[in-house]
C-alpha cells in the first residue's frame, strides 16, 4: 500500500516521543511529559518555522528543545502553569536561534545577502524581546501569548482566567505602551 506523508510524520513523532519518554525516570514524569508534548508540539514547531523558515531545521530545533526540557525536567514542577508556555517557547526560540547562528557560520559566499537580512531580523527580534521585557507583566503576558505564541483571545482568556474583553483591552493598551517604549528606545522594525 501507499504510505501517506501524514502517517510517516506520525511515525516519526511517535518515535521521538518514545525516545524522549525513555529518558524520564518515573511513570508520572512520562505521563506529564506526554501531555506536555501533546499540548505544545505544534505551537513549538510553528514558532521554530517562523524563525528558521525550513521544516527540517524547525524539527531539529523542536527536538533540541525537548532534550533541554527533559534535561531540566525537575524544574517543571517549580514553574507556574501560567509561566510554563513562556518557558517552553523561550527554549524553542533559543534552540532555533542557535541553529540559525550555526548555519550562519557555515554559509557560502553567495548566501551572504540572505544571512545579512536574517542577522538584521534577529537583531530586531532580540531588540523587540527586550522591549517586551519592559512591559508590565499583565500586558506582556497577553501580548506574548497573542503575538509570539499565536493564542486566540479565547485561549488567552481561559489560560489567564480573565474575560475576552479584558484580553482585548490589555492587548490594546499593551500595544500602545509597547509603541511608546519602542519610540523612546528608537526601535524601528
Amino acid at each position: 500500500g501507499v504510505v501517506s506523508i501524514e502517517s510517516v510524520q506520525l511515525m516519526e513523532d511517535l518515535f521521538m516521543l518514545t525516545f524522549f519518554l525513555a529518558a524520564l525516570e518515573s511513570e508520572n514524569d512520562r505521563r506529564s511529559f506526554a501531555a506536555l508534548y501533546e499540548q505544545y508540539h505544534v505551537k513549538m514547531e510553528t514558532i521554530a518555522i517562523k524563525i528558521l523558515k525550513e521544516q527540517k531545521d524547525a524539527e531539529d530545533a523542536v527536538q533540541n528543545a525537548y532534550v533541554q526540557i527533559i534535561r531540566h525536567y525537575e524544574k517543571i514542577s517549580e514553574i507556574s502553569c501560567e509561566d510554563l508556555p513562556f518557558w517552553i517557547i523561550s527554549i524553542v526560540k533559543n534552540e532555533s536561534l542557535a541553529i540559525l547562528r550555526k548555519k550562519r557560520r557555515t554559509v557560502s559566499l553567495e548566501d551572504w545577502e540572505v544571512i545579512d537580512k536574517q542577522a538584521s531580523d534577529i537583531v530586531k527580534y532580540n531588540e523587540l524581546v527586550a522591549l517586551f521585557a519592559q512591559l508590565p507583566d499583565t500586558y506582556r503576558a497577553v501580548l506574548e501569548m497573542k503575538f509570539l505564541a499565536g493564542y486566540t483571545d479565547k485561549e488567552i482568556s481561559k489560560k489567564l482566567g480573565i474575560s475576552e474583553t479584558a484580553v482585548s483591552t490589555r492587548a490594546s493598551r499593551g500595544r500602545t505602551l509597547l509603541r511608546r517604549i519602542a519610540e523612546k528606545e528608537g526601535f524601528h522594525p
